[in-house]
């Protein structure tokens, strides 16, 4: 079977026009956001995102609550009021302080980095299968109906962000509400939320 690809190269175009070739549009990144699988895996990453930011946020809070402690140290170590030896006690709690505050500091940017990576990571994966999945019911609505090409009209040059299809003519078939259809039919059902009750939605 005749593998049909999805692409948006404008310098074929001459030569599209030369071959007597059946071709069909797409609007992908409609078809890309009306499948009910990108709704659903966009709300289980708004819930990850969530989960991240809650965590963060408590880090933080123990972050700054050290930073409270440290600057209290360190007033102490230089109250006049205090003895020599009540203030070098201080000075070195506060230097034992300084160091944890340090610590986790860099404990907490660490973490941010790798939750990051994590929902980047994540969010390219099921980008990556959507498209996957959205290419393959293309390939399957569109070689039995004897479609030589399939284009995306919502292809942008990485440049400029500039339309690649200029044109195209009102006579050329648009597949896009077929293949959504057939997509969101084979669809598995939404999976419930995994988020905690406390989590709030983006």
């Amino acid at each position: 079977m005749k593998k049909l690809l999805i692409f948006c190269l404008l310098a074929l175009a001459p030569s599209f026009a030369k071959a007597d070739l059946k071709i069909a549009v797409i609007d992908l990144a409609k078809t890309f956001d009306q499948y009910t699988v990108t709704g659903d895996a966009r709300k289980k990453l708004n819930e990850k995102h969530d989960q991240y930011q809650k965590e963060l946020q408590d880090m933080i809070s123990d972050y700054n609550h050290m930073g409270q402690e440290l600057e209290s140290l360190i007033k102490a170590s230089q109250d006049p009021t205090l003895s020599k030896d009540a203030q070098m006690a201080k000075a070195k709690a506060a230097e034992d302080k300084k160091q944890e505050f340090l610590a986790l500091k860099n404990k907490l940017e660490e973490r941010k980095n790798e939750l990051d990576k994590e929902l980047n990571d994540e969010m390219l994966r099921r980008h990556k299968e959507i498209l996957e999945q959205i290419t393959k019911i293309v390939d399957d609505y569109a070689a039995p109906a004897g479609y030589d090409l399939v284009i995306d009209t919502s292809s942008v040059t990485p440049t400029s962000g500039v339309s690649i299809i200029l044109y195209h003519s009102s006579k050329m078939i648009d597949i896009t509400a077929d293949i959504i259809k057939q997509l969101n039919a084979s669809a598995p059902p939404a999976t419930a939320s995994t988020a905690p009750s406390g989590a709030a939605g983006q």
